[in-house]
């Protein structure tokens, strides 16, 4: 706009001559029109570098505005990246630490099934006692019951655990009169054996077994034949068992 309004006033210049007056009469060339002209020229000059300025100003202003908005986005996206980073690293660490809680669970389990439980029992009995053929001989004094197994009432031992077991029996008689005896697993005869002497001997002896015994199976000592088993200070009548080897599944 600007420089249109300058070529009309140069043109006005221009034409502000008097018509009237012959060529000679003019002016010199460094007369005030021709100063007036070139001014409006260099002005005009100025004014077309001055928008050209103002263009370039205005695209670098957008240029940078361009790049502001980039970094803006850049930081964003930067942001946007940490905080997911710092979530993935959260959910990761809850990840392990729960991995890490179920592992040692499996690690106890597992070393609870490998451990060896302590389950041994011995007991004895507390005075001389006649069993007859078929009933269980009542151990009734425990000297020790470690896991529970033995009762003393039934003269019963009942397995806490699956696994090979050890148990034996000794047995005292009287002068001139025998003892029948056996272990009995759940009503299946497992060993046996018999005490005799004569001539008014009194003695004793013992029977021992292994056995693979199911948990909660029972596991007792059975008179064979009416028996007295002897007892006195010196000669006890005794029935004792211990897990060798827990099976494990």
């Amino acid at each position: 706009m600007l420089f249109v309004l300058l070529i009309f006033v140069k043109n006005i210049l221009i034409t502000s001559g008097h018509p009237h007056e012959s060529r000679e009469n003019d002016e010199p060339i460094c007369s005030k029109f021709d100063y007036e002209e070139k001014l409006l020229e260099k002005m005009i000059r100025m004014e077309m570098k001055m928008e050209k300025i103002i263009e370039e100003v205005n695209n670098k202003e957008k240029d940078v505005m361009t790049i502001a908005t980039d970094v803006s986005q850049r930081v964003g996206n930067v942001e946007n990246n940490a905080i997911q980073f710092q979530h993935d690293v959260n959910q990761t660490m809850i990840e392990l630490s729960d991995n890490f809680k179920e592992e040692t669970a499996k690690l106890k389990t597992l070393a609870d099934k490998s451990l060896l439980p302590i389950v041994g029992f011995n007991a004895r009995l507390s005075s001389t006692k006649t069993v007859n053929t078929g009933n269980k001989v009542v151990y009734d004094t425990v000297i020790t019951n470690q896991g529970e197994g033995y009762d003393s009432v039934t003269g019963v031992f009942t397995a806490p655990h699956t696994g090979l077991y050890f148990f034996t029996a000794h047995v005292c008689n009287q002068g001139n009169k025998d003892v029948q005896y056996a272990i009995y697993q759940e009503g299946t005869l497992i060993t046996t054996s018999t005490q005799y002497d004569n001539g008014g001997v009194y003695s004793c002896s013992s029977v021992s077994t292994i056995a693979m015994v199911n948990k909660a199976e029972r596991v007792w000592v059975q008179s064979l034949d009416t028996s007295v088993y002897y007892v006195d200070s010196r000669r006890w009548n005794t029935f004792a068992g211990s897990l060798l080897i827990r099976q494990v599944r």
